[in-house]
């Protein structure tokens, strides 16, 4: 999970300089200033050329459709603008990106590892509810509450944790996905 882990730092860097020096300044730097005001969705689109560029291998494609996803997750939940996002919504786009990001690399390493899903589409339906739900449950679990000191979450702890959910839930939808056949 390499772009992933590669974007989860971007998201990170871009959530602490927003804390640190606020929206505006934060596009400012980023040569995106005429963005300030702007709806967030809107903004994290353009940030996204930033943080997960197009082109490259299946994990820059993983990394990009979970930021994708993100956006939509967004976009949905009526997020205002860019400029009064708050610290908790910022953590959110953080979490969502990481969920999406496991759920996109064990749908990926399904099809490489040849495990087999049921016919019904249903049954898929229902399992990858069962995914969504089990990969946002433990990413919440084991990082939302060490967010509140962003500065100090470091690589290593993000990546154990990203490890360690994304074995479980794999794991958890691998045997799911035998038993229905």
């Amino acid at each position: 999970m390499g772009s992933s882990q590669v974007a989860a730092r971007g998201i990170l860097g871009l959530v602490h300089d927003i804390q640190r020096l606020g929206p505006e300044q934060t596009l400012r730097q980023l040569n995106l200033g005429n963005l300030a005001g702007q709806p967030a969705a809107d903004v994290f689109v353009a940030l996204m050329e930033f943080i997960c560029p197009p082109g490259g291998a299946v994990d820059e494609g993983i990394a990009r459709q979970a930021m994708v996803e993100t956006i939509a997750d967004m976009a949905d939940a009526g997020v205002g603008s860019f400029d009064t996002l708050t610290g908790e919504q910022l953590n959110d786009v953080f979490l969502d990106f990481i969920v999406h990001s496991i759920e996109g690399r064990i749908m990926a390493d399904m099809g490489g590892r040849g495990i087999t899903l049921p016919d019904d589409v249903a049954a898929v339906e229902h399992m990858q509810d069962q995914l969504h739900d089990f990969v946002s449950g433990a990413t919440r679990g084991q990082l939302a509450g060490r967010l509140d000191g962003v500065a100090n979450l470091s690589d290593r702890d993000i990546e154990v944790k990203v490890s360690q959910i994304y074995e479980a839930a794999f794991d958890l939808i691998a045997v799911a996905g035998e038993e229905a056949e």
